[in-house]
């Protein structure tokens, strides 16, 4: 049964079989949607589509993804750190080439997947992944702007990542590695990451205000220069290895860490470690960032348990530290050992 709505040109009231009542209508590309009104009655069918066609006639409906793109990475670039500015950065271009002049409001949950799969033909699931958490965080702004009124990426799934043990260096491939390392500055980089499991960008904005060498730890915190990953504050305890070498240093800079007085760029670290990495002819997926997972590895692997690597590693959640919960099967049997004693009652 279908009843045509006093918008002809462009809505239409459906009944279905049991009863409720769905509208089919055309956004402004011309392309045709559907919208369950969840009504059975007439009245209140109507009420929705005079509803829908008000919300779908507002000026936030002729924002275009663009323009609301454009105004995001604004907000986004005093709101969150450089490398959550870039993921944005590089998903709206590729939103944008996959649907150019597109309104806002015309970006559905099918559009959604067809990003998906284009971005898993270049690169990994987990990189894809990011993205499309990023997507999700940006609707949820442009909700609370009042620019639409759901958020098209609820309904899309995450792309399946193979499980794989983070990459980390044995002892024996980490000594060889500073061995290896010409650079002054830069072995002491990476021992430092290694023995406090900062990142990158926590190591090298790290300011001498922020270090108490007679209470022994250091504060990460987001500065003019970084902000840390959560946004939230924590402090890090110095073993023997850490403190020496900050009890070595005789501060010049503000920052802790420097190449002759000045500040050292995250890539150029990266840039070099890698180079080294490959020379010494270690695993390919070793990066500067299997430093922290290093750390993680040998903690737990000497005994520690989930919880104390996360508070030190700064985890936003246990789920993350998991990842590194095969590496104790000696304290895992133990564990099962404890079943013998009742197992032999029975």
């Amino acid at each position: 049964m279908h009843i045509t709505s006093r918008y002809p040109l462009r809505f239409q009231l459906i009944q279905r079989s049991n009863g409720r009542y769905i509208i089919r209508y055309y956004d402004e590309s011309g392309h045709r949607r559907w919208k369950s009104t969840g009504c059975s009655s007439k009245r209140d069918a109507l009420r929705f589509l005079a509803e829908l066609r008000d919300h779908l006639d507002e000026p936030s409906h002729r924002v275009t993804l663009d323009q609301f793109a454009a105004e995001f990475l604004e907000y986004a670039k005093g709101t969150f750190a450089a490398k959550t500015v870039e993921i944005y950065t590089r998903l709206f271009r590729t939103l944008s080439s996959l649907f150019p002049n597109t309104a806002l409001t015309a970006v559905m949950p099918r559009q959604v997947e067809v990003f998906k799969a284009h971005r898993l033909r270049l690169v990994k699931p987990v990189s894809v992944n990011q993205e499309l958490r990023a997507l999700k965080a940006a609707f949820n702004t442009a909700i609370r702007w009042k620019l639409v009124r759901e958020n098209p990426v609820v309904d899309v799934r995450l792309a399946t990542v193979p499980q794989e043990p983070k990459a980390f260096f044995t002892p024996q491939e980490f000594q060889k590695l500073l061995a290896t390392i010409k650079e002054d500055w830069l072995r002491e980089i990476v021992l430092f990451a290694a023995a406090t499991g900062m990142r990158r960008g926590e190591v090298l904005n790290l300011c001498w205000p922020d270090v108490d060498l007679e209470r022994r730890y250091l504060i990460v915190r987001t500065t003019p220069t970084h902000r840390t990953k959560s946004g939230r504050m924590r402090t890090i305890p110095l073993n023997d290895i850490a403190l020496s070498m900050l009890q070595s240093k005789t501060p010049t800079h503000e920052l802790v860490f420097t190449n002759n007085g000045h500040s050292i760029l995250g890539n150029w670290v990266q840039h070099l470690f890698k180079r080294y990495v490959r020379k010494v002819g270690l695993d390919d997926k070793l990066h500067f960032h299997s430093l922290r997972h290093t750390t993680a590895s040998w903690l737990v692997q000497s005994g520690s348990t989930l919880y104390e690597v996360q508070k030190l590693l700064g985890h936003s959640s246990p789920a993350v530290t998991e990842v590194y919960s095969h590496l104790q099967p000696e304290h895992l049997q133990s564990t099962v050992a404890r079943l013998v004693g009742n197992l032999h009652r029975t």
